[in-house]
C-alpha cells in the first residue's frame, strides 16, 4: 500500500519537475534570444554617401551624411566618423545611399593622381626651385606661399633689377612628388621619407633642381611661365596663422633698396652660353 502511494507521489512529482525544467530553458532560451536581437537591432551611427560619388573623387562633408542603422545591417569596416573619410579619395564608384567603407578609400598620394586635388577653376603649374629660393626645402604640401620674381630691365654695364610679388596666398599642392600627408600619420612618415630619399637620388642622377607645383587660376598659371621664362622666381612661405590676404606692395629695385640716384655698376659676364635663341650669362 505505501509503495502504491510513493509510486504515486514519484509520478506527479518527475512530470512536475520535468515540465518546470522545460519552462526554465524555454524562458532563458527566449530571454537570450531577445538579448541577442535587441543586440542586433541597436542603432549604430554609420557614415553613407548623400548623392552618386564616382571613382577619384575627393570626399567633402556636403557628400557625406551620418544615419542611424541597426547593428545586423551595418556593413563590416563601415566608417562612423567625418574626419576619417573628408578629404580621402574613392577608389571605386558609389550610389546614394550606400555605407561608406574605408576599402573603398584611399589618402592622396602618386597612385591617386594631382587632379583630384586640384580645387575647381584652378591650374597646376610647377616650377623648379633651388634651397635659396624654395626656403631651404621647408615648404611642404598644403602650405601657402607668395610668388616673387625679379627681372632685370637694364643694360650690361648699369643694373636696373626689379623685383615684383607677382601672386599671394598660393597653395602647394606638391612638393617633388609628394602630394601630402596620409592618414596613418606613422605610415604616412615613413612613406613620405622613404619617397623622398628617392625622388632626391634621383634628382641628383639627373642634376635636376627640386620641383614645387602650384595652384593658380588659368591666367595666373601663363603668367607664372612667363616670368619662369623671362627671370628669376623665388617663393616666400606664409605664416599658418594669418589670414589668405593680399597685401599691397611695389616693387623693389636696386636703386630705391641702396638709396642712389642711378643704376648700379654690374661686373661684366665672364662668358655667355648659347642655346638656341637663349643667352646665358656667367660670372
Amino acid at each position: 500500500m505505501a509503495k502504491s502511494v510513493f509510486s504515486g507521489k514519484m509520478g506527479i512529482i518527475i512530470p512536475a519537475a520535468l515540465a518546470l525544467l522545460a519552462v526554465l530553458l524555454t524562458f532563458q532560451y527566449i530571454h537570450q534570444k531577445e538579448r541577442e536581437l535587441g543586440f542586433l537591432a541597436e542603432p549604430l551611427p554609420v557614415l553613407v554617401v548623400n548623392r552618386n560619388v564616382p571613382r577619384l573623387t575627393r570626399l567633402d562633408r556636403t557628400m557625406l551624411t551620418v544615419e542611424q542603422i541597426p547593428r545586423r545591417y551595418v556593413q563590416p569596416g563601415a566608417l562612423s566618423a567625418y574626419e576619417d573619410a573628408v578629404d580621402q579619395v574613392t577608389i571605386v564608384p558609389m550610389l546614394q545611399g550606400e555605407q561608406l567603407l574605408g576599402t573603398k578609400l584611399v589618402a592622396y598620394g602618386i597612385e591617386t593622381g594631382l587632379a583630384v586635388k586640384i580645387p575647381k577653376g584652378l591650374r597646376a603649374v610647377t616650377i623648379g626651385v633651388t634651397d635659396e629660393s624654395g626656403v631651404a626645402g621647408l615648404i611642404k604640401p598644403g602650405d601657402f606661399v607668395d610668388v616673387l620674381g625679379s627681372f632685370e630691365f637694364g643694360g650690361r654695364d648699369k643694373s636696373d633689377m626689379q623685383t615684383f610679388t607677382l601672386y599671394q596666398s598660393v597653395l602647394v599642392l606638391a612638393v617633388e612628388q609628394h602630394l601630402g600627408v596620409e592618414t596613418d600619420a606613422a605610415k604616412s612618415i615613413e612613406r613620405s621619407l622613404i619617397e623622398q630619399r628617392q625622388i632626391r637620388e634621383q634628382r641628383l642622377m639627373r642634376k635636376d633642381r627640386p620641383t614645387v607645383t602650384l595652384a593658380l587660376l588659368p591666367d595666373q598659371a601663363q603668367g607664372l611661365v612667363l616670368a619662369q621664362e623671362t627671370g628669376y622666381l623665388y617663393l616666400t612661405l606664409r605664416s599658418m596663422f594669418e589670414e589668405r590676404v593680399a597685401v599691397t606692395l611695389g616693387s623693389t629695385g636696386l636703386k630705391e633698396l641702396l638709396g642712389l640716384k642711378d643704376k648700379v655698376y654690374v661686373t661684366p659676364p665672364r662668358w655667355r652660353e648659347i642655346r638656341g635663341e637663349r643667352e646665358g650669362f656667367g660670372f
